[in-house]
C-alpha cells in the first residue's frame, strides 16, 4: 500500500511538471535548466518534433547514468516519472496542439512555471526518485558531495542556460538563469516545508500535570517522549522536562491540551526538517 501511494505521488509530481513545462515555459521559450529547458532549446532547432518526444529521448540517455550510479530503485521510480511526464504532455498536445500563451509577460509565465514545476520535482525527490534529465545528475552530485538538491541542480543546469543564451538571445537566457535560481530555491523550500516536524519541550508546573501531559502524548497521540530531571535556576526546585517530536496536526492537539490543563506550563517549539526513527518517515 505504501509503495502504491509513493508511485501515485510520483505521478502527481510528474503531472505538475508536464503542465508547467507545456503551458508555461515552452510557449514563452523559457529554457530554465534541466531536460525540460534543454528540450525547449532542441524544439527551437527542430520544430517538427513534438516536445514530449524530445523529453523522452533525452531522459533515456540520463537514465542509463542513473541506473549505473544510483541503483535500480531510483531508476525505476525515475522511469515512472519520466514516462508519466511524456504521456501527460502527449495528452496536452492532443488536447491543445498549439499551447495557448497564457500571458504576454514572460516573467509571469516564468514564476508560475517555477512554482508548479518545483512543487512537482520536490514531490518526486522526496519519494527518492527523479523527474529525469539533469535531476539525475543533481541527485548524483548531492549523493557524493552532500550538497542540497537545489544547489546541485544549479551546477547541473548551467550548461542548459548557456545553450539558451546562444539560441534565444541574452534576454531569454537571463530568464533561463533566473528560472534555474528560482527552481533550486523553491525545491529546497518545498522539501523542507513538506517534511517539517515539531520538536516540543514542555516544563509542566506540577508533577501531576506532567503525568497528564505525558499520558496524553503516549496514549492519545501515540508518540514517544523523553523525560529529563532539571532544577529551576531561581527557585532551585526540581522540574521534569518532557521532550517529543510531533507532526503539525499532533502539535496543534497537544498545544490545545496544555492550554486547557496547565496555562503556566513552559513550552518551547522548534521546526525539524529531518526526523529518523519509529513513527517518522521522510516520504510525503
Amino acid at each position: 500500500m505504501d509503495k502504491a501511494k509513493g508511485y501515485l505521488k510520483i505521478l502527481f509530481g510528474s503531472a505538475l511538471i508536464a503542465v508547467g513545462l507545456y503551458y508555461f515555459w515552452a510557449p514563452a521559450q523559457l529554457a530554465g535548466g534541466g531536460v525540460s529547458g534543454l528540450s525547449i532549446v532542441v524544439k527551437e532547432l527542430i520544430p517538427m518534433v513534438p516536445i514530449s518526444v524530445i523529453v523522452f529521448v533525452l531522459d533515456m540517455i540520463m537514465f542509463l547514468i542513473g541506473f549505473l550510479t544510483l541503483g535500480r530503485s531510483f531508476g525505476m521510480k525515475s522511469i515512472t516519472s519520466s514516462l508519466s511526464i511524456v504521456i501527460i504532455m502527449s495528452i496536452c498536445e492532443f488536447i491543445t496542439p498549439v499551447a495557448p500563451v497564457l500571458s504576454d509577460d514572460p516573467l509571469i509565465l516564468l514564476i508560475f512555471g517555477c512554482l508548479i514545476m518545483s512543487c512537482g520535482q520536490a514531490t518526486i525527490f522526496i519519494q527518492e526518485g527523479s523527474s529525469g534529465g539533469t535531476d539525475i545528475i543533481a541527485k548524483i552530485i548531492s549523493k557524493f558531495t552532500n550538497l542540497k538538491i537545489g544547489v546541485s541542480l544549479i551546477l547541473a543546469d548551467m550548461t542548459v542556460v548557456l545553450m539558451a543564451l546562444s539560441v534565444f538571445g541574452v534576454e531569454k537566457g537571463l530568464y533561463a538563469a533566473l528560472g534555474v535560481l528560482l527552481t533550486s530555491v523553491l525545491i529546497d523550500y518545498f522539501i523542507s516545508g513538506i517534511t517539517v516536524e515539531k520538536y516540543v519541550m514542555i516544563i509542566p508546573s506540577t508533577e501531576e500535570k506532567c503525568e497528564k501531559i505525558q499520558n496524553f502524548i503516549l496514549h492519545t497521540l501515540s508518540r514517544g517522549a523523553t523525560l529529563y530531571e532539571a532544577k529551576g535556576a531561581y527557585s532551585l526546585n526540581p522540574k521534569t522536562v518532557i521532550t517529543t517530536a510531533l507532526d503539525r496536526r499532533e502539535f496543534l492537539k497537544i498545544r490545545t491540551y496544555i492550554k486547557e490543563i496547565d496555562e503556566i506550563a513552559f513550552v518551547s517549539v522548534q521546526d525539524l526538517h529531518e526526523v529518523m526513527g519509529e513513527g517518522f518517515s521522510f516520504k510525503i
